[in-house]
């Protein structure tokens, strides 16, 4: 596409010169002296063309002044999400120092203030939605934006309380930094409440992905896993072999304890929600109007139950933690070959490791699945605009600014310095990361998941209980699922 522009741009340049010539041939005089030989013929200098990259891409916001207005954004209190915005100095850390300087262009860009206020960390979040809610109800203009949890914030939408940010001006929603997938799925009744991209860090950093210790699968003399991932071979099945030849009972006691050796350390909670979005589980439709509903292939989900609950609990190689917590300790210790983590996790956890590791996505349900699926997990921020917002069309601004700045710097920072160059120890690595990320996966059960009788929650409730037998759980919840889905898009519809 850049060279279909370059060239573009390039003959719209030359056209003029182009005409004029053609003119100057049609009415010259035949005995026109042509130029001595020597003469110094002027020549217009035509300006250097500038490519168009990443960091340089232009958005659509005109010029603005908002008259060093204050911006307050209320931000979830950890330390991932709240950095995102919450930046106060350079410090020579490349991320922090994104930040703090895309936020200092975007405020003397638009001639704002911008006032992050820090909130509840997650384990207390329902306190900050009551403070929000009780905030906007009265009216108070307390926040001009909200960046708020996903697993908790769009109980307001549903509640009226958030603007519909479809007709607010200098929101371009096509545009690269905004997450395609968030805007198509969350849009219900030609209204959409959140935008969530580039602007967010923990799009990237709440990614869930497989990583692998490159000195084991050297000792196992396993084939490369990287060409195993681009064949389309790297599914649930291929997971289960490697994780049962790569266990060894170290201490000898002839029960598998956290001294041994495995092949998969896993969690039942986050990491095993996250095979849903491996296996490109979708759980809703639309009907004629756009509306959801909900649709499950009850035949594909009992497969998928049934080969994690295979994978956790009929393979001596996986150790499967019962709570969220992951034994990754086991693995940064080089006795196991393969963990599920956030994205997070590799940049701290993973990065004093002395082996050296590699990273690849989330295994497909079988081979004609043929594409990959990334779990972004409900530590995500949604950005949104409250009701009572005492300028929308400067929040609107400020969001756009926001997330073209982060686009252009502060997503590399994080993604290509921070995890790509500095913690990953291979190109190879380096490629998967960016499969990874290309397919990261939002869609709106997940998101509106707590609202609507948790349907996402399939696997996260059927590992830790040992239980396989999804046609069981599914008729015993499914018709609550489907009133509460129900109840939510009447809601949404209703919403002025």
């Amino acid at each position: 596409m850049k060279k279909h522009l370059s060239l573009l741009l390039a003959l719209l340049m030359l056209a003029p010169a182009i005409v004029s010539c053609a003119e100057t041939e049609d009415t010259a005089s035949p005995d026109a002296t042509p130029a001595v030989s020597g003469e110094q013929v002027s020549e217009e200098t035509v300006p250097e063309e500038t490519e168009i990259s990443r960091e340089n891409i232009p958005d659509t916001l005109p010029e603005l002044d908002f008259n060093g207005e204050t911006v307050t954004i209320h931000s979830r209190g950890d330390d991932q999400a709240y950095l995102e915005i919450g930046v106060e100095e350079m410090t020579g850390e490349p991320v922090n120092d994104a930040v703090y300087e895309r936020n200092a262009m975007v405020s003397e860009r638009l001639n704002i203030q911008l006032n992050p206020i820090r909130a509840e960390g997650w384990e207390s979040y329902n306190n900050a939605i009551a403070s929000l809610r009780a905030s906007i109800m009265a009216a108070d203009g307390a926040y001009d934006i909200i960046a708020g949890w996903s697993a908790r914030i769009p109980a307001l939408s549903l509640e009226g309380l958030l603007l519909d940010v479809l007709p607010l001006p200098h929101l371009d929603l096509d545009q690269p930094w905004w997450n395609a997938s968030a805007v198509e799925e969350l849009e219900i009744a030609n209204k959409l409440y959140f935008v969530t991209g580039n602007i967010a860090k923990t799009m990237t950093s709440a990614m869930f992905v497989f990583a692998f210790n490159q000195k084991l699968a050297t000792d196992y003399e396993l084939e490369n896993l990287y060409d195993v991932v681009k064949e389309n071979r790297w599914t649930i099945d291929y997971v289960y072999n490697l994780s049962s030849v790569a266990y060894i009972d170290t201490d000898g006691d002839g029960t598998a304890s956290p001294a041994d050796n495995y092949g998969l350390i896993t969690s039942c909670i986050n990491d095993a929600d996250s095979f849903l979005q491996g296996c490109q589980v979708s759980m809703i439709s639309r009907d004629e109007n756009g509306l959801p509903f909900l649709d499950v292939d009850e035949e594909r989900m009992t497969t998928i139950v049934e080969k994690v609950y295979n994978l956790f609990w009929n393979n001596p190689g996986c150790r499967p933690h019962l709570s969220g917590y992951t034994e990754r300790e086991i693995f940064v210790e080089g006795r196991a070959l393969l963990v599920t983590a956030a994205m997070e996790n590799i940049a701290s956890t993973f990065a004093e490791m002395e082996d050296d590791f590699g990273v690849l996505p989330y295994p497909m349900l079988d081979e004609a699945q043929g594409k990959y699926g990334t779990r972004v997990q409900d530590a995500l921020s949604l950005w949104c605009v409250p009701i009572d917002a005492k300028n929308p069309e400067m929040s609107a601004a400020v969001l756009e600014a926001l997330g073209a700045q982060s686009y252009r710097t502060v997503t590399p920072a994080y993604f290509d310095v921070a995890l790509k160059n500095r913690y990953s120890r291979d190109e190879q690595t380096a490629e998967m990361m960016d499969l990874i990320q290309d397919s990261a996966l939002i869609n709106f059960e997940q998101l509106y998941n707590e609202s609507i009788g948790n349907p996402w929650f399939v696997l996260r409730t059927l590992m830790p209980a040992k239980n396989s037998n999804y046609a069981s759980y599914w008729a015993t919840n499914s018709k609550v699922i489907t009133k509460m889905l129900q109840k939510a898009v009447e809601k949404i519809q209703a919403n002025g």
